[in-house]
């Protein structure tokens, strides 16, 4: 998701980038490092189950694409209203709540706004909340519906995430 969303920044608006690459970069090297340490012990592990096959749905359904048209453009409107009427805590909170649900309409809705004059360092704390909210999420439904083992996994990687986010965080306030 991390890479997913600088990709989607650097198409909307590359000078966002800036703020965001070391965040961005550090979540994303901490879960793909996790997820390399967890393939190459679930690869070990399988080998001795037989592992059910997943039916898979196909992504490009047209409801999905207009409900996500919606949902951005619904985004847009909330953005733009809270920006002229709150301060940068209101887009926050507007970023975690549309975060609980999709990372990209308001990584897209933050890039734009970054592109017509927003402050940068606004849009990335936004995205970063989205993105952080988003990942709280994922963690949350696999504690209530996975496995034991499963949950202590993903427990412990979003731990790491959410420790590095503090850190990162900690760091560009220091400069």
């Amino acid at each position: 998701m991390f890479v997913r969303v600088g990709v989607a920044v650097a198409v909307v608006y590359r000078p966002l980038l800036a703020p965001l690459w070391v965040p961005l970069g550090a979540l994303a090297a901490v879960t793909l490092g996790a997820g390399a340490v967890l393939a190459l012990r679930g690869r070990r592990e399988r080998a001795a189950e037989r592992v059910p096959e997943v039916r898979l749905k196909n992504p490009f359904r047209l409801t999905a694409s207009l409900r996500f048209a919606l949902f951005f453009a619904a985004l847009l409107l909330l953005v733009e209203l809270v920006r002229r009427e709150t301060s940068a805590q209101g887009l926050y909170a507007v970023a975690v709540l549309a975060g609980l649900s999709d990372v990209d309409a308001i990584t897209l809705s933050m890039a734009q706004q970054a592109r017509g004059g927003g402050a940068l360092d606004v849009a990335a704390g936004a995205i970063a909340c989205a993105a952080l909210a988003n990942t709280l999420v994922k963690c949350a439904l696999v504690a209530v519906l996975g496995s034991r083992e499963l949950r202590r996994r993903v427990v412990i990687v979003t731990a790491l995430i959410l420790a590095c986010a503090a850190l990162a965080f900690a760091l560009s306030r220091a400069t």
